[in-house]
């Protein structure tokens, strides 16, 4: 999937004194722009059966996220249809939900598409969906920034070592559209909402290579995605 999407850019805004007695201070803060990320990922069954649900894994490599863990039945073919003269053209539907391993929601579109192309064997041979493309709409997981660590030294022999701290992540603040008349800045706006809005491209490719099985699914997608 290529998607279109919003992610945070860092900013400085003033913070204004409670009385005239203090100063104005800085502060950093993220507001939310245009980017575009690519989702990778893989449609698999361990065994042939028309109708079957099928297994899931998508990921962002750039980012190193994981966006739908190995997931199983987790995708249903209920919406793929077969048309055309010879009835080898694909049209369909499909949903793509799913959390982080903290269960945290990442994902949540809707990707159709049209005139994929669909292979029919002979009697001893499965038929499947070798290719189809469309369009992407829905909801994804910004990227938040700011997660660090601090300290961590090794310490001596008369001091201990400092603790490790990490910490939290930034949230990106956004404006609701009826308050977007009476914007003066982010620091007053709200936080954003976790899943924002996305649209883009997909499209999925029947992986003769990979269909052979002589390599399991752990050994085909990161360690951060099983």
């Amino acid at each position: 999937m290529n998607l279109k999407t919003l992610g945070p850019k860092k900013a400085s805004c003033t913070v204004k004194a409670d009385s005239p007695c203090e100063d104005d201070t800085k502060d950093v803060v993220y507001y939310l722009d245009n980017v575009t990320r690519k989702i990778t990922g893989y449609l698999w069954v361990c065994e042939y059966e028309c109708g079957k649900d099928f297994n899931v894994v998508l990921w962002d490599s750039k980012n190193k996220k994981v966006i739908i863990p190995v997931s199983y039945d987790a995708v249903a073919f209920d919406e793929v249809y077969v048309y055309g003269k010879k009835a080898t053209k694909v049209a369909g539907t499909l949903q793509f939900a799913g959390a982080d391993l903290e269960g945290n929601d990442t994902i949540e579109v809707t990707a159709s598409g049209l005139n994929g192309k669909m292979v029919r064997g002979s009697e001893d041979t499965d038929c499947y969906v070798k290719s189809l493309s469309g369009y992407v709409a829905g909801k994804l997981a910004y990227l938040k920034p700011g997660s660090r660590t601090i300290g961590g030294s090794k310490g001596s022999l008369c001091e201990e070592p400092e603790e490790v701290v990490v910490c939290d992540e930034y949230i990106a603040k956004i404006l609701p559209l009826c308050d977007a008349c009476c914007f003066e800045g982010w620091c007053d706006a709200e936080d954003a909402e976790d899943m924002l809005p996305t649209v883009g491209t997909w499209k999925m490719k029947y992986n003769k290579k990979m269909s052979k099985g002589t390599k399991s699914i752990s050994a085909l997608v990161p360690s951060y995605a099983l």
